[in-house]
């Protein structure tokens, strides 16, 4: 059995293949998309945040296969209005083996809960065209955004190995976080969270 993980580079997907890796298991893949309609500097830092976290896991001693695949179309999740668990499998699915475990860095606030049996129902199908084996893995489901930066920290994964921010922007050749999209709200709003805990 292979445990796959669809990693972004984001702090979900990044602790997940943290904890995957660092448990032993020596059969870990790992899918990037580089999707062709995103923003290129969001795309240029999430390869190279991915770049740093494979020398980080190196130097760690952990072991796992990775693969980006370029999609240069606009066959993406926001295009037709699927979840993009769905968009992303559907070019990952030649690549899978016989028998996988897919984990998705989904948590308690994302959107996705609303369309998870049709994304399963949907996964499902697809991989059954080549008689695959899938088992979808929701290890975040229940955490808060703040308890999942927290536990990157706790595990030591050093902040140049993630990066969360939708639309970046370039200053002095530094691509550097609009501070405005979705991720970059929710991180904040996780310093609330913090707060309020200590209280």
């Amino acid at each position: 059995m292979v445990d796959i993980v669809i990693w972004s580079g984001g702090y979900d997907s990044t602790l997940i293949l943290d904890q995957l890796c660092s448990s032993g298991d020596k059969n870990v893949w790992a899918f990037s998309i580089n999707w062709g309609m995103l923003n290129s500097l969001k795309c240029e830092k999430e390869k190279e945040v991915r770049e740093n976290y494979k020398n980080y896991a190196e130097r760690k001693g952990y072991s796992f296969c990775y693969q980006t695949i370029t999609v240069e179309s606009n066959m993406g999740a926001g295009t037709f209005g699927n979840p993009q668990a769905l968009a992303w499998l559907s070019f990952i699915a030649p690549y899978l083996p016989k028998e996988s475990r897919i984990h998705f860095g989904y948590h308690m606030a994302d959107c996705f809960w609303c369309n998870v049996h049709y994304a399963e129902k949907a996964i499902k199908n697809l991989c059954a065209i080549g008689e695959r084996k899938v088992i979808m893995k929701y290890p975040l489901r229940y955490s808060s955004k703040w308890e999942i930066v927290e536990d990157c920290k706790k595990r030591g994964i050093p902040n140049s190995c993630i990066w969360s921010c939708e639309r970046p922007v370039k200053k002095r050749n530094k691509i550097l976080t609009c501070g405005s999209c979705n991720p970059c709200i929710n991180l904040k709003l996780s310093t609330y969270e913090k707060e309020i805990r200590s209280m």
